[in-house]
């Protein structure tokens, strides 16, 4: 499901800049323009906004600690920046669901559904937010929709925690240590001056504590004895010293390509090797 949405939401960008997009968006005008665009790349241009707003979000509040303002300063000039964000715009999304639930089954249903699934889906929006958004910033960058096979492998299919990060490390993991180091900036800054507050951010807390847990939280969990087992190889893939070697340079690049990298070395080689002598 994830893979389905990161295809899509790729080629999005390349909607977004073909010829026939341009022509169409001139010739048919502004209401039509934009009945045209909530029914293409609407939904997955909000969730790319979505996700840049939230490393906009902490590096501005690095920059207001570096300009000597906190949230008691805020507060004096009456800016919203100096209470905590709670209603983000995945909640705001949901008001739509709440409506719709409430036309079809009553208020007291609607309810008790919403309050049940709200934590669940909670991660679920997160998680799938990070594929949209990941894979557009991919296709604007590299020009590029990637092909994901979306085939239908069993239900409960086995992932170990080594395919999960070869999967999922680009779109996941290395934005979340990038937003948790800039969180752990915005804490060291505050904890300096402590006197003018600081803001908890909780949605962006667990926003990159999500990106790190979700992948492995909706694969299907394996017995006790396999998650041992798990730990035991992507220990060895952590330390592992796979593609080292000058003479295997171009089997690392060809690895990389088709996800089947042998350690952590070598995942990162392999991209930056593809990034700085492939054109793109």
């Amino acid at each position: 499901h994830a893979l389905i949405f990161s295809k899509i939401s790729g080629g999005s960008i390349s909607v977004i800049r073909s010829r026939d997009n341009h022509l169409i968006c001139e010739r048919i005008g502004l209401l039509h323009s934009l009945s045209f665009y909530f029914t293409s790349i609407a939904f997955y241009s909000s969730n790319l906004l979505v996700d840049l707003s939230i490393y906009l979000y902490v590096i501005l509040f690095i920059l207001f600690r570096l300009a000597g303002l906190g949230p008691r300063e805020l507060s004096a000039l009456g800016s919203t920046f100096s209470t905590e964000w709670i209603v983000s715009m995945g909640l705001v999304t949901l008001v739509p669901q709440v409506c719709e639930m409430v036309l079809e089954h009553g208020a007291v249903h609607a309810v008790r559904e919403v309050l049940g699934g709200l934590v669940s889906a909670t991660f679920f929006f997160i998680f799938q937010n990070k594929n949209i958004a990941s894979s557009m910033k991919e296709g604007a960058m590299t020009g590029i929709a990637r092909y994901f096979f979306t085939g239908r492998p069993p239900a409960n299919q086995h992932q170990t925690w080594k395919d999960i990060y070869v999967t999922y490390w680009k779109s996941h993991y290395r934005p979340a240590f990038f937003l948790g180091f800039c969180y752990l900036i915005y804490t060291v800054l505050a904890a300096q001056e402590y006197g003018r507050g600081r803001l908890p951010m909780v949605l962006v807390t667990i926003s990159f504590i999500a990106w790190i847990i979700t992948p492995i939280i909706f694969s299907p969990f394996p017995r006790w004895t396999l998650i041992l087992q798990d730990l035991r190889e992507f220990s060895n893939f952590i330390t592992g010293a796979a593609g080292t070697g000058e003479d295997e340079i171009k089997e690392v690049v060809d690895r990389g390509k088709k996800g089947t990298v042998r350690s952590l070395f070598e995942c990162g080689l392999a991209e930056e090797l593809s990034a700085w002598t492939e054109p793109p």
